[in-house]
């Protein structure tokens, strides 16, 4: 009978270190530095010791049996001799059948921790595994907090398989003292009768809820300790022995491993995840491809610029990918680039700007574009990333500032151009009909001048009384449309807004004349001039006029311009004349004559007009 279950014994030990053989010496046999195929090596030095003192042990049995075949009868003394002989080989078959069941076990777990990378999926087989091995009635797991460096719960599950829920485990008659002594000193805990045990008589909740049996174990990896294990039992005492303990910290080793994998695993799914994100937020766009040229990312910026879907693009080399796009230059680029990037001062190649059409976008298209070679931590190439920067908006949004400075820089103050070149939605050179109040300004006398100055002193002088004139009407950010001989136009809420424009176009009128008179009082006699000035208020078209391939001013037309024209005309000399619907807004502000009547060209009733004597001090 024993040296049948010898030889059981013996063949199932023997098929196990065959197993073992094959995964330590062939399908892991390069990868002996890793702690886990180091655990399934000393599995298998002992299943072959193991299996070696089996054979000596049945042999030793065979010639037993033989030698008692051939002798005389054996005394009393013999037989007992036997007997104690037997009993002790019993008892090493026992023992040796028990650590090939748990390296089996552990062989086991081992294939099982290593079947999954999900995080939460890792602790649970950690915990129902660590349960059932040990016989434990429930158990649980913390992990230090990575960030906090504090412990934290993490998962708890009984021997139905059952989790714990975090609600139930803050009131669980679990003694998290000693997890805390375990993780802070790295010493596993055993106890057979946790009720009687000398060390952990001061530890309340172990005495409180009547836990007998008590195992705990910590996880270290990498010389760090990342948490502990816990089981226990309080129906049984004496139910873990110190081979419990060696077998768990064992396992606790392998379940480390497994979990720090996991950890990791799942910070670079979040990795991954955030670059994905970045990638699709990127204005730029972004395509990497592997070593071959297959494009292996085609970032959402990238389908916009290049108007291809990402899904035709990915997985395919690139020069079919953008064969359809040639005026690009992206395959050219990218071939080129690796003979680039074999002399080192050329990691990063750039190219010069690529203006094109893209089918499926409106107009031209400007983008620059950038090839950076990637590499291992070797420095070996894995690939090419591309870089494309669509300047295609910028560079319209730059020919649309030369435009709108081409034609307003000569006409308005500084500061009116650079807003409207900042918010050019706010202008409609097209034409649009809206409320301005109109300046008319002229310098008289220009008949007697020309008789008494050189013509040059003349043009000299016209032009600074209006520079004067210009230099009021920027104060109050007029427009000047027009210069007429010896006269101007200005006008005010065109191309911007202004709230006030009625208020601002009197200002400059008011500003003009004192400008002018503290001008003249510096002059000689001869260089005196009259002037004459008229402000209305009203609707008018207002855009560019002229010819669109030539000469383009913006102005305004209608009624307002002419009415305004004919009150600078019948203005009497050094006068502002305003109309009525001027005065109507500015009233508060302004110190002006009663109104009259004026009879103007082309109207069959007199306007009624006032004559403008000052500012009032809120204006």
């Amino acid at each position: 009978m024993i040296g049948e279950a010898l030889v059981r014994i013996s063949r199932s030990l023997h098929e196990h270190t065959r197993q073992l053989e094959i995964a330590v010496e062939g399908r892991y046999a390069g990868e002996l530095d890793n702690p886990r195929v180091a655990l399934l090596n000393d599995s298998l030095n002992v299943s072959r010791a193991a299996d070696i003192e089996l054979g000596k042990l049945n042999q030793s049995l065979r010639n037993a049996a033989q030698r008692l075949q051939m002798a005389a009868p054996i005394n009393e003394s013999a037989t007992s001799k036997f007997e104690r002989e037997r009993e002790a080989l019993a008892t090493s078959i026992s023992h040796l059948k028990r650590e090939k069941n748990e390296l089996s076990i552990l062989y086991e777990i081992a294939g099982t921790l290593n079947s999954t990378l999900q995080f939460d999926e890792v602790l649970r087989l950690v915990m129902d595994r660590v349960i059932e091995f040990v016989n434990a009635e429930r158990g649980f797991l913390m992990l230090i907090n990575p960030d906090t460096k504090e412990p934290e719960f993490r998962m708890a599950r009984n021997k139905e398989a059952r989790t714990i829920s975090e609600s139930e485990f803050s009131t669980a008659q679990i003694s998290r003292s000693t997890v805390m002594r375990v993780i802070n000193t790295r010493t596993p805990v055993l106890t057979d009768n946790a009720q009687t045990d000398a060390a952990l008589q001061g530890m309340e909740s172990i005495m409180t809820f009547g836990i007998l049996s008590i195992m705990c174990a910590p996880l270290i990896v990498r010389n760090t300790c990342i948490g502990a294990v816990y089981v226990d039992s309080r129906i049984n005492e004496k139910l873990f022995a110190p081979r419990h303990l060696d077998m768990m910290l064992a396992f606790c080793n392998q379940a480390a491993i497994a979990i720090e994998n996991a950890r990791l695993f799942a910070q670079v799914q979040e990795d991954k995840r955030y670059m994905e994100n970045i990638f699709k937020s990127i204005a730029n766009g972004i395509i990497t491809t592997d070593s071959s040229g297959i494009i292996t990312t085609f970032n959402a910026a990238a389908s916009v610029i290049l108007n291809m879907r990402a899904a035709t693009a990915i997985g395919k080399h690139y020069q079919e990918a953008f064969a359809s796009i040639p005026q690009v230059g992206l395959v050219n680029l990218l071939r080129n680039a690796p003979l680039q990037h074999m002399q080192p001062e050329h990691s990063t190649l750039v190219n010069t700007s690529v203006d094109c059409q893209i089918p499926g976008r409106p107009g031209d298209v400007s983008l620059n574009c950038y090839v950076s070679s990637l590499r291992d931590s070797q420095g070996k190439d894995i690939g090419m990333a591309l870089v494309i920067d669509d300047r295609t908006e910028l560079k319209r949004s730059l020919a649309q500032a030369r435009r709108i400075r081409s034609i307003f820089e000569r006409y308005v103050h500084p500061n009116v151009v650079e807003e409207l070149i900042r918010d050019p939605h706010a202008l409609n050179l097209g034409g649009e009909t809206k409320e301005i109040s109109v300046v008319f300004a002229d310098i008289r006398g220009y008949t007697s001048l020309s008789e008494r100055m050189a013509p040059a002193d003349v043009m000299n002088l016209i032009n600074r009384y209006l520079q004067l004139m210009c230099e009021a009407i920027w104060e109050e950010e007029g427009t000047i449309t027009a210069f007429q001989g010896d006269a101007l136009m200005a006008i005010f809420n065109a191309p911007l807004q202004q709230r006030n424009h009625a208020l601002r176009a009197i200002r400059s009128a008011w500003k003009m004349r004192a400008a002018l008179e503290a001008y003249q009082r510096s002059q000689p006699q001869e260089a005196i001039v009259r002037y004459g000035i008229g402000v209305n208020t009203g609707q008018a078209t207002v855009g560019n006029i002229g010819s669109q391939d030539r000469l383009q001013n913006y102005t305004a037309i209608g009624d307002v311009v002419n009415v305004a024209s004919r009150l600078q005309n019948g203005a009497t000399d050094n006068n502002i004349y305003l109309n009525e619907s001027t005065f109507i807004q500015v009233y508060p502000y302004v110190k002006a004559s009663p109104p009259f009547p004026l009879q103007v060209k082309n109207k069959a009733e007199p306007l009624s007009v006032r004559s403008l004597l000052g500012l009032a001090h809120s204006s």
